[in-house]
């Protein structure tokens, strides 16, 4: 229990830093209105599960601790749930793969033929597999390891060359920057947080990022052979075909909801500055940094030895009265 008792210690640390940058990022991208790099959330992803401590700190304290009743519930409670969610999660997989496995692969020679020159294009060596589903996304990237192409048929057999194009390059590009295995290991470092909302908004803002990141270096990747203007116009009508299903964030080109992808259109087809961007970078760094100075400052307060020692007093004296 001494070992367990140590781990969510620093779970409980971890958190608190993790959801003090959560806040730090939100209040960047929703109030100030500055699109995030993705090196910045994945920061936060690391906040989430890697303490940085102050040199003259111990993670784990060599003395043997008289953990109070309370910390004890609340202890097992976090694993508890922890079991739960990793339960459900591996479930959930199981049941992913066993409906891809009676989607029907994808036999069109125009669509494998467009898939393979943008594959190309971005520069993936293996091509994914195509498979027609019955998912809500018009077409979505889905599997970490070995990923695949779901499409709608009803919708993908509606869009011209150039459409599919965009949203092909716009999808193959999700696996080029391993966002499908980044957000997989996500999932994992929410679970270890689940007590924390932040844990799971963080999460969600993560997955929006890497759409305009995806979008950004799919236009870099396309060298010109898909214009911003072709790349917004298969966002909109891929918008327009799926108007009936409810839009879900994702990993899809058309996953947004109108909003969402009214911010992603305007990222595209706006000329960036160079100042400006140097400006966002700036402030990015400088919140990290104090982030990560408050962290260490925070664990002299939270881990062994306690200042507490400093001053004679241990916290634990009025508990053994």
């Amino acid at each position: 229990m001494q070992i367990l008792g140590n781990i969510f210690n620093a779970i409980i640390f971890v958190s608190a830093i993790g959801g003090i940058f959560c806040v730090l990022s939100l209040f960047i991208n929703h109030i100030l209105r500055c699109t995030l790099p993705l090196w910045f959330p994945l920061c936060g992803m690391i906040l989430f599960c890697v303490p940085f401590l102050s040199p003259d700190v111990f993670l784990i304290s060599p003395e043997t601790q008289e953990w109070l009743n309370g910390f004890y519930i609340a202890c097992w409670i976090w694993v508890c749930g922890c079991g739960i969610l990793f339960v459900y999660d591996t479930i959930r997989s199981i049941m992913a793969k066993r409906a891809l496995k009676g989607y029907q692969i994808c036999s069109t020679e125009r669509l494998n033929a467009l898939c393979l020159q943008c594959a190309e294009i971005v520069g993936l060596k293996k091509v994914p597999a195509l498979y027609w589903g019955t998912l809500d996304n018009p077409i979505c990237v889905t599997g970490a390891i070995r990923p695949a192409i779901i499409m709608s048929k009803t919708v993908i057999e509606k869009l011209t060359d150039g459409e599919l194009s965009a949203v092909f390059i716009h999808e193959l590009t999700h696996i080029k920057r391993k966002h499908i295995l980044l957000e997989r290991i996500y999932d994992y470092v929410c679970i270890l947080n689940w007590l924390n909302p932040f844990a799971w908004i963080a999460k969600g803002d993560f997955s929006l990022h890497c759409e305009t990141d995806c979008d950004c270096n799919a236009l870099k990747f396309s060298q010109g052979k898909v214009t911003e203007t072709e790349y917004a116009a298969a966002i909109i009508r891929l918008l327009e075909l799926s108007t009936v299903q409810a839009a879900k964030p994702g990993k899809g080109i058309g996953a947004l909801s109108f909003v969402l992808a009214k911010r992603r259109i305007k990222r595209i087809t706006t000329r960036t500055s160079k100042i400006r961007d140097r400006m966002i970078t700036v402030i990015l760094a400088v919140s990290l940094i104090l982030t990560v100075a408050f962290s260490v400052q925070f664990s002299r307060e939270h881990f062994y030895p306690y200042p507490a020692y400093h001053t004679g007093t241990e916290y634990g004296a009025g508990y053994n009265e």
